[in-house]
């Protein structure tokens, strides 16, 4: 009886002189140091893993016509690390000014890959600065500035979004923050 108890002791103190006799390979402990911690996530490079974003379009003509100044807008805003409102609703085939406006000291993100490739963007402005690329997963709204998508609502449903700069569900790098969009079908669409 006393040889069953002094066993799992034994291998316990065996394995723990044989992994302080081992050396983590030379690869492993160069490599180490490069890494990020986890606080240091956001200054991540984008990898370009996320470049093939395909997003919904709609007639040029009919954007054309479009007056900006009369659509209907949509004003969010981010606090203490909270989206306000959480819950949006938007009409299909609509136009509208969605607008972000980050008050907190620190950036956020605002992600949704299901929603960007449903929206046709017409226009993505930062700060007041009209960026390059309308068809994108996420936007990052630095610390204090606003964001401002001119956008058609091309495709109904119900999209989630959240403040993590990776657009992948499941990675548990959210901050907490987030809500949904629900874009209405529109009357005309649903009995055609």
């Amino acid at each position: 009886m006393n040889r069953n108890r002094r066993s799992p002791i034994a291998a316990a103190a065996l394995s723990a002189l044989l992994l302080t006799a081992c050396e983590s390979p030379p690869f492993l402990s160069q490599l180490m140091p490069s890494l990020p911690s986890l606080p240091g996530l956001r200054s991540l490079p984008d990898f370009g893993i996320w470049d093939e974003q395909t997003c919904a379009s709609v007639d040029a003509d009919d954007v054309k016509r479009v007056n900006w100044t009369r659509v209907p807008e949509i004003n969010m805003r981010i606090r203490s690390g909270e989206f306000e409102p959480m819950i949006v609703q938007m009409k299909q085939g609509w136009p509208y000014v969605f607008r972000i406006r980050n008050g907190d000291d620190e950036d956020h993100t605002f992600t949704s890959r299901d929603f960007f490739s449903s929206m046709t963007m017409i226009r993505i402005t930062i700060d007041g600065d009209r960026q390059n690329r309308t068809c994108v997963p996420k936007i990052r709204i630095p610390a204090k500035k606003t964001v401002e998508m001119r956008l058609v609502a091309a495709v109904d449903g119900r999209f989630e979004f959240e403040d993590t700069p990776v657009p992948i569900k499941g990675l548990f790098l959210s901050k907490g923050a987030s809500g949904v969009i629900i874009v209405e079908e529109s009357f005309a669409t649903r009995y055609r």
